[in-house]
């Protein structure tokens, strides 16, 4: 049975059984399209400043799983990384919503914000190689590399 989520009235009316599964599923529904809406931005194919819409949600409910915080995937949302406010603030900046976005910049690229320093961009690795994820490699990295040693 599939439910369409338009209203937090009709969250309200979910059994309590099935709130925390369709809230989830949810915010990873949300997280997808703003991947989505970031990329269209990127490329040019909405105007800058086009806000993001979310209007409605359709939901099957499953059987009840144990989310196990450990575990992260290229989707997982970066509210849900371990940094500070102000890093997850300055990676929305950045069009960055979920691992796999911050998998397409450099650290170079993070390290320019201010709100994100080596230790962030430290734990932020970490967190993208249990994804089985990396950094965008630094194109100019490798040049400065080779300069050094002619």
């Amino acid at each position: 049975m599939s439910c369409t989520i338009r209203s937090v009235n009709d969250l309200a009316q979910l059994p309590d059984d099935q709130l925390l599964g369709c809230l989830k599923a949810l915010r990873a529904a949300i997280h997808r399209e703003k991947q989505a809406h970031s990329a269209l931005l990127r490329a040019h194919r909405i105007p800058l400043g086009s806000p993001f819409v979310f209007e409605s949600f359709d939901w099957i409910p499953r059987r009840a799983q144990r989310w196990d915080v450990a575990q992260v995937e290229p989707q997982t949302p970066v509210e849900e990384l371990l940094v500070r406010t102000g890093a997850r603030e300055a990676l929305k900046r950045l069009h960055i919503f979920c691992l796999e976005d911050l998998s397409a910049i450099t650290e170079r690229e993070l390290l320019g914000e201010q709100a994100i320093g080596v230790k962030t961009v430290a734990r932020l690795r970490e967190t993208l190689v249990r994804a089985n994820l990396d950094f965008l490699e630094d194109p100019d990295a490798g040049f400065k590399t080779a300069s050094r040693r002619a």
